[in-house]
């Protein structure tokens, strides 16, 4: 992964780098159309010479979209989700779903191989986080959109509709913004959490579960220490933050790292609070009649 990481723009390096807390691309990942394209557009190439995945959208009606747990509606009574059968009807496009995604680094080792030589991953439609889809398009292992085929792209937020990393968007869409704080079981921890000092509050300990997305969690624990982790913060500052890190893994306060799948800790009751995502704990919320709550420190 570091050779990859080598090969991207000083622009793209700074994405990464930074602290980024939206999740929220949908990403063409119908592989790369071929690596004189890609070298043509400046978007890297593979060493292999593959000649990449064939599009068949014209004749093959089907989507396969992976995406993260608790980022689509969900129907607990029929088992379905309604926003893919309502786009089914309306498209005929049969919609496979996957919730593959929990983490970004797991998900990219999972199918960076297959992207590097060109072959099918598996899945038509990813939705990485923005510094990953970013590593994504220039390395070439994104497809271009058909804008035409994309009404509603005329409806995203202007702040979103012309990034950096995509400019244009001819590559990527954001599917939801959201942000990284904290969470927590409101019958556990009725005062709730609102710092990390509540987070690691004595009787937390060993129940409290943090973001192997390091990014969010340490760019939280680096906004506790004084530090502005979108600035060009030091080689210093951020190993201090890490140091914190792993002071309270060692102590026995953080229970587990984890993906996506801090959620289930908490609705199962190992953890009473996290450093989680917006978006993943006002789902719980709203399905466990108020039981978690979130806050941005």
């Amino acid at each position: 992964m570091r050779k990859d990481i080598d090969k991207l723009s000083p622009e793209t390096r700074s994405i990464i780098r930074a602290q980024v807390t939206r999740r929220s691309l949908l990403v063409g990942a119908g592989a790369i159309a071929g690596a004189s394209t890609l070298a043509a557009c400046g978007t890297g190439s593979t060493d292999s010479g593959a000649e990449g995945v064939v599009d068949v959208s014209d004749s093959e009606k089907i989507v396969r979209w992976a995406n993260w747990p608790l980022y689509l509606d969900y129907n607990e009574d029929t088992q379905e989700y309604p926003t893919l059968k309502a786009f089914e009807a309306a498209t005929g496009i049969s919609a496979t779903y996957t919730e593959d995604i929990d983490d970004n680094n797991t998900f990219y080792g999972k199918v960076q191989g297959q992207l590097g030589i060109g072959s099918d991953i598996g899945y038509d439609v990813v939705t990485p986080t923005d510094w990953m889809a970013a590593r994504w398009i220039e390395l070439g292992y994104a497809q271009e959109l058909d804008a035409a085929n994309i009404p509603n792209k005329s409806n995203i937020r202007e702040v979103l509709a012309n990034v950096g990393f995509d400019p244009g968007r001819n590559y990527s869409l954001t599917w939801q913004s959201g942000f990284a704080g904290f969470g927590w079981n409101t019958e556990k921890l009725p005062k709730g959490v609102r710092t990390i000092e509540d987070l690691f509050a004595p009787a937390n300990k060993g129940r409290v579960v943090v973001l192997s997305e390091l990014r969010d969690t340490i760019g939280i624990i680096m906004q506790y220490q004084g530090v502005d982790p979108s600035s060009d913060f030091t080689e210093d500052q951020y190993m201090n933050a890490i140091d914190f890190l792993k002071g309270k893994v060692s102590d026995g306060f953080i229970r587990k790292v984890r993906g996506n799948s801090y959620s289930e800790d908490l609705v199962n009751g190992d953890a009473v609070a996290v450093i989680g995502w917006s978006g993943d704990m006002f789902i719980l919320k709203s399905e466990n009649d108020g039981k978690f709550d979130f806050a941005i420190p």
